[in-house]
């Protein structure tokens, strides 16, 4: 489907405004849709139905903190719980994991290294949505879930490879004084 509306380089926003495709709040849009793909590929991957539920939790999410950006806090928002949920969600697989060497070289299972590409696209995400911060107010409910989203992601990648019984490759920085 195609309108054509959108030749000239300007596009609707959520609110139904219209926008120059360039604009950081456009380029927010297009980065949260990028990450709700993402975790979808991660998603179809997986073999764990907490991962599964927490995925497509993570998607709805984000679905939720576009609206909360692209309505400015008017409509529905991202609220505070929802951080809650994620730091929880967070810490129950690093207790499974327990201790964590950094730094963790993406890969070991196609499960893993999808949830490390939808990591390092959250954080990306991420960066645009501390950009726009510049030129509009965002929630801190929105700021502090897209920071923890990709410590998520994360692991979820580091506890997929040890339940398949993959060891992770690191990589070593050396002594640090």
């Amino acid at each position: 489907m195609f309108t054509g509306r959108g030749d000239s380089g300007s596009t609707d926003t959520v609110d139904r405004s219209r926008e120059s495709k360039s604009s950081a709040r456009i380029d927010v849009e297009g980065a949260i849709d990028e990450s709700i793909s993402f975790i979808g590929m991660a998603l179809v991957k997986s073999k764990w139905s907490d991962i599964i539920a927490d995925l497509q939790q993570c998607q709805e999410d984000l679905y939720l903190m576009g609206e909360d950006i692209g309505f400015q806090g008017k409509k529905k928002k991202l609220g505070e719980d929802r951080v809650q949920w994620i730091e929880e969600r967070t810490r129950a697989y690093k207790e499974e994991i327990g201790k964590i060497r950094l730094f963790v070289i993406p890969g070991g299972s196609e499960e893993a290294a999808t949830l490390h590409i939808a990591r390092v696209v959250s954080r990306s995400a991420e960066r645009r949505i501390v950009h726009l911060k510049e030129h509009m107010e965002i929630s801190k409910s929105v700021l502090k879930y897209a920071n923890r989203l990709s410590s998520l992601l994360f692991m979820m990648a580091v506890v997929s490879n040890k339940r398949l019984g993959i060891t992770e490759r690191l990589w070593d920085i050396g002594i640090i004084s």
